[in-house]
């Protein structure tokens, strides 16, 4: 007799896992594929200043900065100042940001006076209003 009574739940597990089962995996993996479509996309980040050893090397009597960004399903770009250290990203500052990308995702950061060692984060926000992406430049003064 307890062998019948247990009969019955294995069989109701098994019709709720199969109710409970997800939209087949054709239609997710499009799913998938459109929403990473949307997603914004840092492909380069320069300035007007060489590379050296991971940092943009920035002479110390220089009055801007001048950062280019190519990018692709961005909304907008945010520029931000960020001290070098632990746990400075409280202490950042907005520099600027672009939401044209007609001419060209850009902007020039006045310098002048500033001594610099700083991370500037670039945040590309996507066009989904959803996602975001970023890219880091270290920048500091020669």
């Amino acid at each position: 007799m307890t062998n019948i009574a247990f009969f019955p739940i294995p069989l109701l597990f098994l019709l709720l896992t199969a109710c409970a089962s997800e939209v087949p995996a054709e239609n997710h993996d499009t799913e998938v594929m459109l929403r990473n479509e949307a997603l914004p996309i840092i492909t380069n980040v320069k300035t007007n200043f060489p590379e050296k050893e991971g940092w943009i090397v920035i002479p110390t009597d220089s009055t801007e900065l001048n950062i280019t960004v190519e990018a692709t399903n961005a909304e907008i770009l945010l520029f931000w100042a960020v001290p070098t250290g632990t746990e400075t990203w409280g202490e950042r500052e907005l520099i600027g940001y672009d939401t044209n990308e007609d001419d060209g995702w850009k902007i020039t950061w006045d310098i002048a006076g500033k001594s610099v060692h700083h991370h500037v984060i670039v945040q590309a926000l996507g066009s989904d209003g959803k996602t975001i992406t970023d890219e880091t430049l270290n920048i500091t003064n020669e």
